[in-house]
């Protein structure tokens, strides 16, 4: 049996900004509100569109980028900052 040494470190929460290639699909939409709700705030500009999210751990992000390639989009840019980090 192993320590408490060998255990994971748990999940920090993060803020989360991610860039997609053009406008974001109307099934990526609904899917990301109905999964993160008042988390999630989309801009859009001339050729991306940005999500931002905070309360993420590595796992949910990893879920997000996996739903966005599913769906097609092309992610440009992610940058994530766990919440210990801000000021």
């Amino acid at each position: 049996m192993g320590d408490a040494g060998d255990r994971a470190t748990p999940a920090v929460p993060t803020q989360c900004r991610i860039t997609v290639a053009g406008p974001l699909s109307v099934a990526a939409g609904r899917a990301l509100r109905s999964q993160f709700g008042r988390a999630l705030s989309v801009s859009r500009g001339d050729q991306t569109t940005v999500l931002d999210l905070g309360g993420l751990d590595q796992p949910a992000i990893r879920g997000l980028l996996t739903l966005l390639w599913d769906l097609g989009h092309d992610v440009v840019a992610v940058i994530s900052q766990s919440k210990e980090g801000l000021s």
